[in-house]
């Protein structure tokens, strides 16, 4: 039975990998480092700036190097604002129709709260969402099950009745650790695979079987 909806952002909503591959190597050449591929920044996106520049940059990079090239991907890809991205065919149209159907949603990402912000506001202005939540400094992330504790309670629902919607392994690990119910969509950063191994319940191939889903009878 579901009552709400969490959807995750990037490769979710919002196709935004462009943009990031744009400001990774925007930052790597200002260090000195090689581009990266959309194959690379591909696989390194959904944990995190940290993780992302982590997995980025050469193996036994320093912490602290590790930490600066993230603080610097965060200040450009704010700065620079989502010059290539754009929301996924059919997106706004979901988001109307489960709005329509009296859901309470929410944004959780794992994109820095201020990122998160700018890109709801930007594509998704009239948007009802109880809450938008990214990544705020000393908050667990996902998958920790502690990320949609607020997100939950601003919804006014019981986790077993909220779906939680998503492209990556990441996030159907945040929907099983908490309880809630793991929808996978194909269209993002991940394979259909992946999704299924790490829990998805199901698995939808565009945002008008995702709306028909939501508009099924519930028992």
């Amino acid at each position: 039975m579901v009552r709400s909806v969490i959807f995750d952002l990037d490769g979710t909503l919002l196709n935004t990998l462009d943009d990031i591959k744009a400001v990774v190597n925007r930052v790597m050449a200002a260090r000195g480092h090689r581009e990266r591929t959309t194959e690379e920044v591909r696989l390194a996106v959904g944990m995190g700036v940290e993780t992302l520049s982590r997995k980025l940059l050469p193996p036994g990079t320093e912490e602290r190097e590790v930490l600066d090239t993230a603080e610097d991907i965060r200040r450009v890809y704010l700065e620079t604002g989502s010059i290539l991205t754009e929301p996924y065919g059919g997106i706004r149209e979901m988001l109307e129709a489960v709005a329509s159907m009296d859901l309470p949603m929410a944004v959780l990402s794992n994109k820095p709260q201020a990122s998160t912000d700018e890109a709801v506001s930007t594509f998704f202005p009239s948007a009802p969402f109880r809450i938008v939540r990214g990544v705020i400094a000393g908050r667990p992330i996902k998958p920790s099950p502690e990320s949609v504790t607020d997100v939950i309670s601003a919804l006014g629902t019981l986790p077993r009745e909220t779906a939680m919607v998503g492209d990556s392994d990441v996030d159907m690990r945040t929907a099983t650790s908490a309880g809630l119910i793991p929808v996978g969509v194909s269209w993002g950063f991940r394979e259909r695979e992946l999704l299924m191994a790490h829990g998805a319940s199901i698995v939808v191939d565009s945002p008008q079987e995702l709306a028909a889903l939501f508009s099924l009878p519930q028992r």
